[in-house]
């Protein structure tokens, strides 16, 4: 609170002061209607009348201006009444001096009331004034028994209203000072409080972020949910998370919230190179909020929402960027697992554990909506003597090209695997047996025409293939079935010369069930 500014500090106002002041005049006019007579004639009930009529007007003065101005300032209303006091209390002292000063305890009241209105160093000067008028009313009136003693008693008096005054104002200054110390006190516990629900916000909103973090390792789909918890701790409206593989300049993982869509494809693409996140647009900042390894975490939003970011927030933004690169490298991991469990090693393609799976689902959907599913049967041709000739490392090179020969040659839906040693496999989803066909003569063809490298690298051996080909439903009604046939076709294909594709003899059940559909057709 600023002492030049202080104002009342008790529960004064300029309608309590008016009231006050209209019963002191009230009783002024009172004691000169019942015992006017028996002030001397002259001077002293000249004074006495003008103190009194000047109180008593200026209190009509000051109702006037209340009615007027109803909220009228208290402590500038006492700074104009304070001279008119003096004047009035002076003549009043004067004329009654000889009642053994009735107005001694007027001068004390008033000066107390300065002293509880004001503070201290400014009330001393108010009770000095009135104290001078006393003194000159009550000198002027005793002038021609003045004496040492007489002097003496009324310094007395006015040390003594001084005094008072001196006290009241400490006692009301030191009132004050509590209540403002017991202000402050409430005012840094509301803050406190205010702060530690603030905490508590973040460290539920901390604690909801990582459980939905580590709710799912395959987690690319929990970004907005993130982002959304986030906003409920921290005022930003639109933002987008980042976290980026510094190495591969590439982003691993983002999410975005409250963003345009062409702002949210912008941002999502962002790379990290040579340390620079390439962000160029003028309303957007970001923020790198961790560095762990070979990844970092960049927060990004408008530029004076990341201007105005507090420690706390900032804290909160990194502890939730610790636990998207953990989440991240676990996932990393999981995938990479997961990889590997259905993958060979060796060649990169499907293994035989991946193949069932598949052919189980396949099956499935034949049986459900009537499709067609072909399974090729691939065998490497006199693949021992590649071994024996080149060594076993150089036939697992001729394995790995052979898987990449495969891929290319089949479409993205086709599943192609290594069934085992130099056997491989192609499940053909929705395709008829003459389409599986075309598609294993193709293979044949093409690993006919490439060239495998040797020991030195050079592409000099040359190896075939022979295939087997099974459909379901024209070979096979099952699995087990399937195979077998596919099997049984590769082995006809290795029997008649090998670098061939063969199918097997379509039952006679079904060429039954087909002779009979173009009888009735």
């Amino acid at each position: 609170m600023d002492p030049t500014t202080d104002t009342a500090r008790i529960e004064l106002n300029s309608m309590a002061f008016l009231i006050v002041r209209s019963v002191a005049a009230a009783f002024l006019v009172g004691v000169y209607l019942l015992a006017g007579n028996e002030i001397a004639p002259g001077t002293e009930r000249f004074a006495f009348v003008a103190g009194m009529g000047l109180w008593t007007l200026y209190t009509i003065g000051i109702g006037v201006a209340r009615v007027a101005i109803p909220d009228l300032d208290f402590e500038k209303l006492m700074h104009f009444t304070l001279p008119f006091d003096c004047l009035a209390l002076g003549a009043l002292v004067y004329s009654t001096a000889n009642w053994h000063d009735p107005f001694f305890v007027w001068v004390m009241l008033e000066s107390m009331l300065y002293a509880t209105v004001f503070r201290r160093a400014r009330a001393w000067i108010y009770s000095a004034f009135l104290v001078i008028a006393f003194l000159v009313g009550h000198l002027a009136a005793s002038m021609n028994e003045l004496s040492v003693i007489h002097l003496l008693f009324t310094s007395m008096k006015m040390a003594a209203v001084l005094t008072i005054g001196w006290f009241v104002g400490l006692m009301i200054e030191r009132q004050s000072y509590r209540a403002d110390e017991a202000e402050e006190r409430v005012d840094d516990a509301a803050e406190l409080n205010e702060k530690l629900e603030r905490s508590v916000s973040e460290l539920r909103a901390i604690a909801e972020i990582t459980e939905i973090i580590h709710s799912t390792l395959d987690f690319e789909t929990v970004g907005p949910i993130v982002l959304e918890t986030l906003q409920k701790v921290i005022d930003i409206p639109a933002a987008c998370i980042f976290v980026i593989d510094k190495s591969k300049g590439q982003t691993l993982f983002s999410a975005s919230k409250g963003l345009r869509a062409d702002i949210s494809r912008t941002y999502g693409q962002i790379d990290y190179v040579s340390g620079d996140l390439g962000v160029s647009d003028e309303h957007f900042a970001c923020l790198e909020l961790l560095d762990h390894n070979q990844m970092i975490v960049v927060f990004c939003a408008e530029g004076e929402a990341i201007e105005t970011l507090g420690t706390d927030d900032r804290i909160v933004l990194q502890a939730v960027a610790a636990e998207l690169v953990v989440a991240v490298e676990n996932s990393r991991l999981y995938k990479l697992t997961r990889r590997l469990a259905i993958t060979d090693e060796l060649t990169d393609l499907y293994n035989y554990r991946y193949l069932q799976q598949r052919l189980d689902d396949e099956i499935g959907r034949v049986a459900r909506y009537g499709k067609q599913l072909s399974f090729l049967m691939i065998d490497v041709d006199d693949f021992k003597s590649v071994n024996d000739t080149y060594g076993h490392l150089v036939g697992d090179g001729v394995l790995t090209d052979l898987g990449r020969v495969l891929k290319a040659t089949v479409r993205e839906v086709d599943v192609v695997a290594r069934y085992g040693g130099e056997e491989f496999s192609v499940l053909l989803p929705e395709t008829d047996a003459s389409g599986a066909f075309i598609v294993a003569e193709k293979i044949r063809e093409a690993v006919s025409l490439n060239r495998f490298p040797d020991a030195e690298g050079e592409r000099s051996i040359h190896v075939t293939v022979s295939l087997g080909v099974a459909n379901m439903p024209l070979h096979a009604d099952d699995k087990e079935s399937l195979l077998r046939q596919a099997d049984d076709a590769l082995y006809q294909s290795k029997a008649t010369g090998k670098d061939r594709v063969r199918a097997p003899r379509i039952r006679l059940s079904r060429l039954d069930i087909s002779s009979e559909g173009e009888a009735k057709s």
